[in-house]
């Protein structure tokens, strides 16, 4: 009977026609131009699709590699596009592990990044671990394959496309299993009109300009909002365990309250993730204070590689040069020459450490097999 129903639907695209029948679950492929909607089950995992009718545009492998992982880091992405009329006013990127693997994934480094709309760490435990963001992105003359092969498919049908999105991104992962789900709205769909800037830092929804235009700061809240909600979703959905009947909203800009600023937004938020009880008191303590002292700062509290190692050589640093002033006094038995010397060895043996730690953590040592490590997958178009 399965392959009856194959056979029928590859005569049914070879004929030109869209697909009517609904490919809800799939660990073989999504055919192209199918359409999908309510709860789509990808390798054992689920995700709740906003209402409407989705179209596949993508079903393949990432491209993504890494030799830590092996062959269990197959990395499988689905791209569905939703419209408005001819507009296709979101996609949706899934990024889904085939095999479960031993080591974990880790977080998603936007989750950890300082000039976005926002960013969230929901939770992070041993290996599990949950956050999500909003940022923009930009994809013309992207060339990643996903994207191209989304792209065309769009482009045959008469489809437009936007060449900026506001995106809002998740990732929920645990010790076997990852979600990387990122939503792109087409802001035209919301009455923005097109932008022009081809590249990331230029445009006018980058977070550091987005408060004087009353217009995308509106529409930045709205998506905010939804994916605050939408978050729980996702980790449910790793679990496999939404309900098949379920009703998911698309971002409501009419319903979104006016804000002066991202800084206030982003407090409002903590505010409300912690009176739901998906963020501790402290937790909400210690991010709201870095949220108030860095500005547009990041929510997650976990510094980069960068800051670690910095931090580690200023420390070796001070215990290295209050010994070493008492050995080159020892030594010359002039006090100029020994803050001379002192002064070199701060100078040069202080970047010599940096960059070893750096080079030794980033590129020789182990990787970290918990949720606390970032790990990122071939994105569509680029959000930096």
């Amino acid at each position: 009977m399965t392959r009856v129903l194959l056979l029928l639907a590859c005569l049914s695209f070879a004929l030109g026609g869209e697909r009517a029948a609904f490919a809800q679950t799939s660990d073989a492929g999504l055919a192209q131009g199918s359409i999908v909607k309510g709860v789509l089950t990808l390798d054992g995992k689920q995700i709740a699709l906003p209402k409407g009718d989705w179209i596949v545009a993508h079903d393949g492998p990432n491209g993504w590699n890494n030799p830590t992982i092996g062959a269990f880091g197959y990395i499988r992405t689905v791209v569905l596009l939703h419209l408005q009329g001819t507009r296709v006013d979101a996609m949706l990127e899934i990024n889904a592990n085939a095999l479960p693997t031993a080591d974990g994934w880790g977080m998603a480094g936007d989750c950890g990044r300082s000039d976005l709309v926002m960013a969230v760490i929901r939770y992070r435990a041993g290996w599990d671990g949950s956050c999500f963001f909003v940022n923009h992105t930009i994809t013309a003359n992207e060339a990643q394959a996903t994207w191209r092969s989304a792209r065309t498919f769009a482009a045959a049908r008469g489809w437009s496309v936007s060449s900026t999105w506001l995106t809002a991104g998740f990732r929920s992962a645990n010790r076997g299993d990852v979600i990387d789900a990122r939503f792109h709205f087409a802001p035209e769909a919301y009455g923005i009109p097109t932008e022009p800037v081809g590249y990331w830092r230029g445009s006018a929804w980058n977070a550091s300009r987005i408060d004087s235009d009353p217009a995308r700061l509106a529409l930045a809240k709205a998506v905010s909002d939804w994916a605050m909600n939408y978050s729980a979703l996702v980790d449910t959905g790793l679990k496999s365990r939404l309900s098949g009947d379920l009703v998911t909203p698309m971002p409501d800009l009419k319903s979104a309250e006016k804000v002066e600023s991202l800084i206030e937004h982003r407090l409002a938020e903590l505010d409300a993730l912690r009176r739901d009880g998906t963020i501790t008191a402290q937790d909400f303590d210690t991010q709201a204070m870095a949220l108030r002292e860095n500005g547009l700062g990041s929510s997650s509290t976990a510094p980069d590689l960068a800051t670690v190692t910095g931090v580690k050589a200023l420390s070796y640093r001070i215990i290295v040069s209050i010994s070493h002033l008492f050995v080159d006094y020892y030594w010359t038995g002039n006090y100029v020459a020994a803050g001379a010397l002192e002064i070199l060895q701060i100078t040069i043996n202080s970047a010599k450490f940096y960059f070893h730690e750096l080079a030794w953590a980033k590129y020789v040592g182990i990787p970290r097999g918990d949720a606390a490590r970032t790990m990122d997958f071939g994105y569509m178009g680029t959000g930096v």
